[in-house]
Protein backbone atom coordinates (compact mmCIF):
# COMPACT_ATOMS: atom_id res chain seq x y z
CA UNK A 1 0.00 0.00 0.00
CA UNK A 2 1.72 3.69 -0.73
CA UNK A 3 1.73 5.88 1.69
CA UNK A 4 -0.84 8.04 0.02
CA UNK A 5 -3.37 5.44 0.97
CA UNK A 6 -2.17 5.02 4.75
CA UNK A 7 -2.48 7.12 7.70
CA UNK A 8 0.35 8.64 8.31
CA UNK A 9 3.21 5.95 11.00
CA UNK A 10 3.55 7.28 14.15
CA UNK A 11 6.74 7.65 15.97
CA UNK A 12 8.35 4.98 18.41
CA UNK A 13 9.81 5.65 21.62
CA UNK A 14 11.93 1.67 21.13
CA UNK A 15 15.19 1.79 20.42
CA UNK A 16 16.82 1.67 16.91
CA UNK A 17 18.39 -1.47 16.71
CA UNK A 18 21.37 -0.20 14.28
CA UNK A 19 23.67 2.71 15.34
CA UNK A 20 24.09 3.57 11.48
CA UNK A 21 23.11 2.96 8.30
CA UNK A 22 24.77 4.03 4.92
CA UNK A 23 24.41 2.82 1.03
CA UNK A 24 27.01 2.70 -1.36
CA UNK A 25 27.64 4.43 -4.49
CA UNK A 26 24.76 3.69 -6.94
CA UNK A 27 22.71 1.44 -3.95
CA UNK A 28 23.61 -1.80 -4.70
CA UNK A 29 24.39 -2.60 -1.22
CA UNK A 30 24.17 -1.10 1.93
CA UNK A 31 25.72 -1.59 5.59
CA UNK A 32 24.31 -1.24 8.95
CA UNK A 33 26.03 -1.32 11.97
CA UNK A 34 25.54 -2.60 15.54
CA UNK A 35 27.94 -1.71 18.67
CA UNK A 36 29.77 -5.21 17.84
CA UNK A 37 29.99 -5.12 14.72
CA UNK A 38 28.45 -4.84 10.44
CA UNK A 39 26.15 -6.51 8.69
CA UNK A 40 25.81 -6.07 4.40
CA UNK A 41 23.30 -6.40 2.11
CA UNK A 42 22.20 -6.50 -1.24
CA UNK A 43 19.30 -3.96 -3.06
CA UNK A 44 18.60 -6.43 -5.65
CA UNK A 45 14.31 -7.09 -6.15
CA UNK A 46 14.24 -8.76 -2.56
CA UNK A 47 16.63 -6.98 0.43
CA UNK A 48 19.62 -10.35 0.81
CA UNK A 49 22.16 -10.36 3.76
CA UNK A 50 25.38 -10.66 1.93
CA UNK A 51 28.15 -10.32 4.75
CA UNK A 52 27.86 -10.94 8.40
CA UNK A 53 30.54 -9.42 10.79
CA UNK A 54 28.68 -9.21 14.30
CA UNK A 55 30.44 -10.13 17.52
CA UNK A 56 33.56 -11.17 15.00
CA UNK A 57 36.31 -11.04 16.93
CA UNK A 58 38.40 -11.42 13.40
CA UNK A 59 36.72 -8.13 12.61
CA UNK A 60 36.03 -5.98 15.51
CA UNK A 61 38.07 -7.26 18.48
CA UNK A 62 36.97 -7.18 21.97
CA UNK A 63 36.14 -3.79 24.11
CA UNK A 64 35.58 -1.77 21.24
CA UNK A 65 32.13 -0.07 20.33
CA UNK A 66 31.73 0.43 16.40
CA UNK A 67 30.18 4.01 16.34
CA UNK A 68 29.84 4.08 11.81
CA UNK A 69 30.53 1.92 8.84
CA UNK A 70 30.51 3.36 5.29
CA UNK A 71 30.19 0.92 2.32
CA UNK A 72 32.05 1.15 -1.04
CA UNK A 73 31.75 -2.57 -2.17
CA UNK A 74 30.39 -5.49 -0.77
CA UNK A 75 33.09 -6.39 0.18
CA UNK A 76 35.40 -2.87 1.10
CA UNK A 77 33.82 -1.77 4.41
CA UNK A 78 35.44 1.00 6.42
CA UNK A 79 34.48 1.53 9.67
CA UNK A 80 35.01 3.53 13.39
CA UNK A 81 35.32 1.66 16.77
CA UNK A 82 36.30 3.28 20.01
CA UNK A 83 37.53 1.54 23.44
CA UNK A 84 34.37 1.15 25.67
CA UNK A 85 34.66 4.21 28.03
CA UNK A 86 36.99 6.00 26.23
CA UNK A 87 36.01 7.97 23.77
CA UNK A 88 39.54 10.04 22.17
CA UNK A 89 41.18 6.12 21.85
CA UNK A 90 39.05 5.51 18.13
CA UNK A 91 40.67 3.39 15.62
CA UNK A 92 39.39 3.27 12.06
CA UNK A 93 39.47 0.06 9.96
CA UNK A 94 39.39 -0.64 6.42
CA UNK A 95 37.66 -4.24 5.81
CA UNK A 96 38.39 -6.13 2.66
CA UNK A 97 36.87 -8.93 2.07
CA UNK A 98 38.54 -10.38 -1.03
CA UNK A 99 41.91 -10.27 0.90
CA UNK A 100 40.12 -11.83 3.96
CA UNK A 101 41.89 -9.46 5.92
CA UNK A 102 41.43 -5.71 7.70
CA UNK A 103 43.97 -2.97 7.65
CA UNK A 104 43.88 -0.40 10.84
CA UNK A 105 44.47 2.98 9.37
CA UNK A 106 44.82 5.05 12.01
CA UNK A 107 44.76 5.38 16.22
CA UNK A 108 43.90 9.12 17.48
CA UNK A 109 45.03 9.41 21.18
CA UNK A 110 46.93 12.58 21.63
CA UNK A 111 45.58 15.98 21.97
CA UNK A 112 47.16 17.12 18.58
CA UNK A 113 45.77 14.28 16.37
CA UNK A 114 41.94 14.46 15.02
CA UNK A 115 40.27 13.46 18.46
CA UNK A 116 37.64 11.04 18.82
CA UNK A 117 36.23 9.83 15.27
CA UNK A 118 33.27 11.42 13.99
CA UNK A 119 32.51 9.54 10.78
CA UNK A 120 34.53 8.12 7.63
CA UNK A 121 33.75 8.76 3.92
CA UNK A 122 35.07 5.59 1.90
CA UNK A 123 35.41 6.20 -2.24
CA UNK A 124 37.69 3.11 -3.41
CA UNK A 125 40.79 3.18 -1.14
CA UNK A 126 40.47 6.45 -0.38
CA UNK A 127 39.28 7.50 2.52
CA UNK A 128 38.03 10.76 4.36
CA UNK A 129 37.78 10.89 8.57
CA UNK A 130 36.29 13.88 10.05
CA UNK A 131 37.51 14.36 13.95
CA UNK A 132 36.36 16.76 16.73
CA UNK A 133 37.70 19.30 15.39
CA UNK A 134 39.91 18.40 12.27
CA UNK A 135 39.63 16.32 9.53
CA UNK A 136 42.18 14.34 7.02
CA UNK A 137 42.27 12.77 3.78
CA UNK A 138 43.88 9.69 3.09
CA UNK A 139 44.55 8.90 0.18
CA UNK A 140 44.36 5.23 -0.84
CA UNK A 141 44.13 4.87 2.69
CA UNK A 142 47.89 5.57 2.93
CA UNK A 143 48.24 7.54 7.44
CA UNK A 144 51.63 9.56 5.29
CA UNK A 145 49.45 11.27 2.56
CA UNK A 146 47.02 12.97 5.34
CA UNK A 147 47.42 16.60 6.05
CA UNK A 148 44.91 17.68 8.87
CA UNK A 149 42.39 20.39 8.12
CA UNK A 150 40.90 22.37 10.64
CA UNK A 151 37.13 22.06 10.93
CA UNK A 152 36.19 23.71 14.18
CA UNK A 153 33.89 21.62 16.41
CA UNK A 154 31.98 18.92 14.34
CA UNK A 155 30.27 16.74 16.72
CA UNK A 156 28.11 15.08 13.29
CA UNK A 157 30.97 14.24 12.10
CA UNK A 158 30.20 16.02 8.80
CA UNK A 159 32.40 15.36 5.32
CA UNK A 160 31.58 14.42 1.84
CA UNK A 161 33.62 12.86 -0.70
CA UNK A 162 33.13 12.71 -4.72
CA UNK A 163 35.61 12.13 -7.08
CA UNK A 164 36.29 15.37 -9.26
CA UNK A 165 36.01 15.54 -13.10
CA UNK A 166 39.71 16.09 -13.17
CA UNK A 167 41.80 12.91 -13.46
CA UNK A 168 42.50 11.31 -10.44
CA UNK A 169 40.97 14.33 -8.51
CA UNK A 170 39.29 13.86 -5.27
CA UNK A 171 36.72 16.70 -4.42
CA UNK A 172 35.58 16.93 -0.24
CA UNK A 173 33.67 19.00 1.89
CA UNK A 174 34.04 20.23 5.39
CA UNK A 175 32.75 22.58 7.71
CA UNK A 176 34.77 25.73 8.52
CA UNK A 177 35.38 27.02 12.02
CA UNK A 178 32.85 29.20 11.44
CA UNK A 179 28.97 28.24 12.23
CA UNK A 180 27.41 27.77 8.77
CA UNK A 181 30.26 27.71 6.97
CA UNK A 182 32.05 24.90 4.37
CA UNK A 183 34.89 24.45 2.79
CA UNK A 184 35.68 23.02 -0.51
CA UNK A 185 39.07 21.23 -0.75
CA UNK A 186 40.30 19.16 -4.29
CA UNK A 187 43.65 17.23 -3.61
CA UNK A 188 46.52 18.11 -4.68
CA UNK A 189 45.52 21.64 -4.45
CA UNK A 190 45.90 24.04 -2.11
CA UNK A 191 43.65 26.40 -0.35
CA UNK A 192 39.60 25.97 -0.49
CA UNK A 193 36.32 27.36 -1.94
CA UNK A 194 34.39 29.03 1.01
CA UNK A 195 31.08 28.98 1.43
CA UNK A 196 28.28 30.78 3.91
CA UNK A 197 26.02 28.35 3.93
CA UNK A 198 23.95 28.86 6.77
CA UNK A 199 23.29 31.30 9.24
CA UNK A 200 22.82 28.56 11.98
CA UNK A 201 25.20 25.43 12.42
CA UNK A 202 25.37 22.63 9.70
CA UNK A 203 23.06 19.75 10.27
CA UNK A 204 23.92 17.82 6.66
CA UNK A 205 26.39 18.08 3.81
CA UNK A 206 26.63 16.14 0.63
CA UNK A 207 28.54 16.08 -3.22
CA UNK A 208 27.35 15.50 -6.32
CA UNK A 209 29.05 11.90 -7.33
CA UNK A 210 31.55 14.25 -9.55
CA UNK A 211 31.83 16.98 -6.78
CA UNK A 212 30.41 19.78 -9.02
CA UNK A 213 27.76 20.37 -6.66
CA UNK A 214 27.35 20.90 -2.49
CA UNK A 215 24.29 20.61 -0.88
CA UNK A 216 23.90 21.80 2.60
CA UNK A 217 21.54 22.28 5.46
CA UNK A 218 21.39 23.84 8.80
CA UNK A 219 20.04 22.79 12.08
CA UNK A 220 16.96 24.52 11.91
CA UNK A 221 16.14 21.75 9.03
CA UNK A 222 13.85 24.16 7.17
CA UNK A 223 16.55 24.91 3.97
CA UNK A 224 18.51 22.88 1.93
CA UNK A 225 20.89 25.24 -0.22
CA UNK A 226 23.15 24.40 -3.52
CA UNK A 227 26.47 25.36 -4.38
CA UNK A 228 28.66 25.39 -7.51
CA UNK A 229 32.12 23.86 -5.74
CA UNK A 230 34.30 25.98 -8.49
CA UNK A 231 33.25 29.12 -6.83
CA UNK A 232 30.80 29.08 -4.72
CA UNK A 233 27.93 30.75 -5.95
CA UNK A 234 24.39 29.47 -4.81
CA UNK A 235 22.74 27.98 -7.71
CA UNK A 236 19.55 27.02 -5.45
CA UNK A 237 17.62 26.92 -2.32
CA UNK A 238 15.07 24.49 -1.75
CA UNK A 239 12.56 24.39 1.47
CA UNK A 240 12.05 21.15 3.03
CA UNK A 241 9.27 22.56 5.66
CA UNK A 242 8.74 25.76 7.93
CA UNK A 243 8.84 23.72 10.99
CA UNK A 244 12.24 22.89 12.46
CA UNK A 245 13.91 19.39 11.76
CA UNK A 246 16.83 17.38 11.78
CA UNK A 247 18.15 17.04 8.44
CA UNK A 248 19.34 13.07 8.67
CA UNK A 249 20.83 12.54 4.74
CA UNK A 250 20.67 14.30 1.75
CA UNK A 251 21.94 12.64 -1.51
CA UNK A 252 21.95 13.42 -4.75
CA UNK A 253 21.01 11.31 -8.13
CA UNK A 254 23.60 10.20 -10.06
CA UNK A 255 23.26 12.34 -12.90
CA UNK A 256 22.69 15.37 -10.60
CA UNK A 257 18.93 16.22 -11.89
CA UNK A 258 17.68 15.12 -8.63
CA UNK A 259 17.78 15.89 -4.57
CA UNK A 260 16.70 13.65 -2.05
CA UNK A 261 16.28 14.63 1.71
CA UNK A 262 15.33 12.62 4.84
CA UNK A 263 14.72 14.22 8.58
CA UNK A 264 13.64 13.22 11.53
CA UNK A 265 10.11 13.95 10.51
CA UNK A 266 9.94 10.72 8.82
CA UNK A 267 9.19 12.51 5.10
CA UNK A 268 11.99 11.98 2.02
CA UNK A 269 11.77 14.55 -0.50
CA UNK A 270 12.73 14.89 -3.70
CA UNK A 271 13.50 17.86 -5.41
CA UNK A 272 14.48 18.73 -9.09
CA UNK A 273 17.92 20.36 -9.11
CA UNK A 274 19.09 23.32 -11.31
CA UNK A 275 21.32 22.27 -14.09
CA UNK A 276 22.33 24.73 -17.01
CA UNK A 277 23.47 27.62 -14.57
CA UNK A 278 25.99 25.15 -13.00
CA UNK A 279 27.32 23.82 -16.27
CA UNK A 280 27.83 27.41 -17.66
CA UNK A 281 29.41 28.46 -14.22
CA UNK A 282 31.76 25.86 -14.09
CA UNK A 283 32.77 24.97 -17.62
CA UNK A 284 32.86 29.15 -18.18
CA UNK A 285 34.28 30.35 -15.47
CA UNK A 286 31.72 33.51 -16.23
CA UNK A 287 29.62 35.36 -13.59
CA UNK A 288 26.21 33.43 -12.62
CA UNK A 289 25.05 36.66 -10.80
CA UNK A 290 21.50 36.17 -13.29
CA UNK A 291 20.05 33.55 -11.37
CA UNK A 292 16.67 34.40 -13.17
CA UNK A 293 18.29 32.56 -16.46
CA UNK A 294 19.24 28.99 -14.44
CA UNK A 295 16.82 26.23 -16.30
CA UNK A 296 15.28 23.22 -14.06
CA UNK A 297 15.46 20.19 -14.77
CA UNK A 298 14.04 18.74 -16.22
CA UNK A 299 13.03 21.92 -18.00
CA UNK A 300 10.07 20.68 -20.23
CA UNK A 301 8.16 18.98 -17.49
CA UNK A 302 8.61 21.23 -14.71
CA UNK A 303 5.81 20.76 -12.11
CA UNK A 304 3.09 22.94 -10.99
CA UNK A 305 5.04 23.28 -7.44
CA UNK A 306 8.25 24.00 -8.95
CA UNK A 307 6.94 26.83 -11.34
CA UNK A 308 5.15 28.70 -8.69
CA UNK A 309 8.88 29.55 -7.01
CA UNK A 310 9.89 30.56 -10.83
CA UNK A 311 7.33 32.45 -11.50
CA UNK A 312 8.43 35.18 -9.19
CA UNK A 313 12.07 34.80 -10.43
CA UNK A 314 11.68 38.81 -11.17
CA UNK A 315 10.97 39.56 -7.33
CA UNK A 316 14.10 37.50 -5.93
CA UNK A 317 15.54 40.80 -4.55
CA UNK A 318 12.16 41.78 -2.93
CA UNK A 319 10.62 38.36 -1.65
CA UNK A 320 11.73 36.76 1.67
CA UNK A 321 13.01 33.15 1.73
CA UNK A 322 9.78 31.60 2.05
CA UNK A 323 8.65 32.83 -1.47
CA UNK A 324 12.25 32.54 -3.09
CA UNK A 325 12.59 29.03 -2.04
CA UNK A 326 11.24 25.75 -3.90
CA UNK A 327 9.15 23.25 -2.78
CA UNK A 328 9.81 19.28 -3.08
CA UNK A 329 8.42 17.41 -6.18
CA UNK A 330 7.74 14.37 -4.52
CA UNK A 331 7.12 12.68 -0.92
CA UNK A 332 6.85 9.45 0.87
CA UNK A 333 6.14 10.04 4.90
CA UNK A 334 7.62 6.91 6.59
CA UNK A 335 7.97 6.55 10.72
CA UNK A 336 9.38 9.92 12.70
CA UNK A 337 11.62 9.31 14.88
CA UNK A 338 14.11 7.09 12.83
CA UNK A 339 17.23 7.72 11.18
CA UNK A 340 16.83 7.19 7.61
CA UNK A 341 19.68 6.98 4.65
CA UNK A 342 18.88 7.48 1.07
CA UNK A 343 19.99 6.82 -2.20
CA UNK A 344 18.69 6.64 -6.09
CA UNK A 345 19.15 3.10 -7.54
CA UNK A 346 20.91 3.44 -10.76
CA UNK A 347 19.07 0.40 -12.55
CA UNK A 348 15.76 2.00 -12.34
CA UNK A 349 15.37 5.93 -13.07
CA UNK A 350 13.07 7.87 -10.72
CA UNK A 351 13.86 5.48 -8.29
CA UNK A 352 14.72 5.85 -4.42
CA UNK A 353 16.12 3.41 -1.78
CA UNK A 354 15.53 4.06 1.72
CA UNK A 355 17.11 2.12 5.05
CA UNK A 356 16.76 3.11 8.39
CA UNK A 357 18.18 2.47 12.14
CA UNK A 358 14.80 0.47 12.94
CA UNK A 359 15.65 -2.31 10.34
CA UNK A 360 13.45 -0.87 7.67
CA UNK A 361 14.14 -1.01 4.15
CA UNK A 362 11.80 1.45 1.60
CA UNK A 363 12.06 1.22 -1.99
CA UNK A 364 10.08 4.45 -3.66
CA UNK A 365 9.19 5.55 -7.11
CA UNK A 366 8.64 9.18 -7.59
CA UNK A 367 6.70 10.72 -11.01
CA UNK A 368 9.50 13.12 -12.74
CA UNK A 369 6.34 15.37 -14.13
CA UNK A 370 3.48 15.51 -11.65
CA UNK A 371 4.27 16.67 -8.12
CA UNK A 372 2.67 14.51 -5.23
CA UNK A 373 3.12 11.63 -3.44
CA UNK A 374 6.21 8.40 -4.35
CA UNK A 375 4.64 5.20 -5.00
CA UNK A 376 5.83 2.33 -2.23
CA UNK A 377 7.02 -0.57 -4.52
CA UNK A 378 8.62 -2.77 -1.70
CA UNK A 379 8.56 -2.32 2.54
CA UNK A 380 11.19 -5.07 4.04
CA UNK A 381 12.33 -5.38 7.49
CA UNK A 382 16.07 -6.89 6.60
CA UNK A 383 16.33 -6.63 10.70
CA UNK A 384 14.42 -9.92 10.62
CA UNK A 385 16.71 -11.93 8.03
CA UNK A 386 19.11 -11.42 11.33
CA UNK A 387 16.63 -12.35 13.80
CA UNK A 388 15.67 -15.52 12.24
CA UNK A 389 18.91 -16.33 12.42
CA UNK A 390 19.63 -15.23 15.82
CA UNK A 391 22.03 -12.79 15.16
CA UNK A 392 20.37 -10.00 16.60
CA UNK A 393 18.96 -9.76 19.79
CA UNK A 394 14.97 -8.23 19.73
CA UNK A 395 15.05 -4.99 21.85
Amino acid sequence: MSPSAAAAPTSSSSPAPFAHVAFSSGGSHFVASTATGFDVFSCDDSVEHVRYRCKSTAVVPDGVEVTSAELSTRSRVAFVARDTGAAEHCKIYLWKEESDRKIRLRVTTTPGALGAVGAVRLLGDDVLVAGQEKAALLVGGEIESAEPVATGPNPLGLCALAAGQAAATLVYALPRPEKGAVQVRRSGQSGSVDVQAHSSSLSCIALSRDGRLLATAGSKGTLVRIFSTNDGTMVQELRRGIDRADIHCIAFSPDSRWLAVSSDKGTVHVFPVVVGGVDEAIEGGGDNNDRDTLVVAPPAAAPAKVKQGSSLSFLKGYLPSFFRSEWSLAQVRLREGVEYTVEFWRHHPNTILIAGTDGSFYRCRFDPVNAGEMKQLKHERFNKKLKKRGQLEEN
